[in-house]
């Protein structure tokens, strides 16, 4: 699909994004109030040999580049029934935003639009838009390549964290992920090292030892390395990579768990960053950690009140091997340490009760204050909208072990998404800038909404890499 700036073009299917009470007379629409209001399907006016698909996006006072994503990631999706293959995308007018941003967004809410996974369907909704072009109602416009592509480049790289996490099962597994991620950055700068079998021992990285102990197939650890600034002071990007997660011997309830293969949602979001980062060319100085590995349930698996001892000599008692992400996070955390990365920001689909505080719309968001005000700045240009939640030291006591330094699950059902990220701060450094992220919420909706199909949102690669680049 080729998506470019210009003028609009008579013939073709026209999208256009309106707010409550806009007036498009000059397009010979004769829009009422309710064309504006913000709903998930388009309505389709005919004029003079033109298809219009009106889309609204509620109050004008109201706007944020959000709603511009949502309403032409509705279009996309409307140009794929109507098996279109020119479609026109008609900015808004009368926003505070410029119109690189304008444009960023639009390319954003298309191509993320109209995505699907459709790898294993004999029928699906077959693409055919070849050409969209990004236009005013009365000028054309140029000089916005640059701004284009970049864009661009930002939907495909969320794109690949939604194929990641939308793999079935038997499709994913932790040696499938390195060979996805050994293939991806094949001839580009940036460089990728694997540590597995005897050599997980070797640098002791035992959380991945413990936590994969129940599968046959072995976990390792992933490591990226972009570094084309070295002036830069190191910043290590850390996912979590449970390729499933049955919970273990604290087995999940039974429901449908297929969405634990999501639980790398965190190393998706990190690939698809990195992947962004180096399909711009950023100038960086970035090392991206991945410990992957299955949390399954056999006469081998992790037990609880095993005592785990961590490189840096720190140990931990098991309470709850279905607290098993900040197990394998932690050797990531000590790993970047040693690499001598300054700054610090982990991503994992990590607690039920981050989902149960801020729903599926909202990370949580825990750290240091300059990292997580740069993180906050990336949520509001992306989109990927996280909420910071305080790392309350009141709640250390919670973490308390008799046998140990510290026990992975908190003592009692409350604040365990504060306690999570108190957890995994005891493997901080405490010279290094961090930020945690807790995706459990957003890592995938249900059904088709806005810029996003049923599965896999994508979340985080946007996020990151926005936050990177500055």
């Amino acid at each position: 699909m080729k998506v470019q700036t210009g003028k609009r073009q008579a013939g073709q299917l026209t999208i256009v994004p309106v707010f409550i009470g806009q007036s498009f007379d000059q397009l010979g629409l004769q829009l009422n109030e309710y064309h504006g209001k913000v709903k998930d399907h388009a309505v389709f006016f005919d004029r003079e040999g033109t298809r219009y698909a009106v889309i609204g996006m509620g109050a004008a006072a109201k706007f944020e580049l959000n709603k511009l994503r949502n309403a032409v990631g509705f279009g996309a999706r409307a140009a794929r029934k109507e098996e279109q293959k020119e479609v026109t995308v008609l900015l808004p007018e009368g926003t505070n935003f410029t119109k690189e941003e304008l444009v960023h967004a639009t390319v954003e809410g298309f191509l993320l639009g109209d995505y699907q996974f459709v790898k294993y369907k004999k029928k699906f909704e077959a693409e055919t838009v070849e050409t969209v072009t990004i236009a005013t109602v009365d000028g054309e416009l140029t000089g916005l390549d640059e701004v284009v592509k970049k864009a661009t480049v930002y939907s495909e790289g969320t794109c690949i964290a939604r194929d990641l996490k939308n793999e079935p099962t038997n499709k994913m597994r932790p040696y499938d992920l390195v060979d996805y991620v050994q293939e991806l950055f094949k001839g580009t700068d940036a460089q990728v090292e694997v540590f597995k079998g005897d050599d997980l021992a070797a640098k002791k990285f035992n959380g991945i030892i413990a936590v994969g102990k129940g599968s046959k197939n072995p976990g390792a650890m992933i490591k990226i390395s972009y570094q084309t600034d070295a002036s830069q002071e190191l910043t290590a990007l850390v996912g979590k990579g449970l390729t499933y997660d049955s919970g273990g011997v604290s087995l999940k309830i039974a429901r449908d768990l297929s969405d634990m293969r999501m639980d790398m949602g965190g190393s998706a979001a990190v690939v698809g960053a990195m992947y962004i980062l180096t399909r711009l060319g950023v100038k960086a100085n970035i090392v991206a950690l991945i410990p992957t590995c299955e949390n399954l349930l056999d006469a081998n698996s992790m037990l609880p009140g095993e005592i785990i001892e961590y490189a840096n000599g720190m140990t931990v008692q098991v309470g709850n091997t279905d607290a098993e992400g900040r197990l394998v996070l932690a050797d990531a955390l000590l790993y970047s340490q040693e690499l001598g990365a300054k700054r610090v920001v982990d991503i994992a689909t990590l607690t039920g009760a981050c989902l149960a505080a801020l729903g599926k719309k909202y990370a949580g968001l825990f750290g240091e204050e300059s990292v997580v005000s740069g993180i906050k700045k990336s949520a509001y240009s992306t989109g990927e909208k996280v909420w910071e939640l305080p790392l309350a030291d009141e709640y250390e006591e919670l973490l308390y072990s008799a046998y140990a330094d510290v026990r992975n699950i908190a003592e009692g059902p409350f604040a365990g998404a504060i306690t999570a990220a108190l957890f995994l701060r005891r493997f901080v450094g405490a010279e290094q800038k961090w930020a945690h992220i807790d995706m459990a919420g957003p890592m995938d909706v249900n059904r088709v909404h806005t810029y996003s199909n049923e599965g896999a949102t994508g979340f985080g690669a946007r996020l990151l890499a926005d936050f990177i680049i500055g």
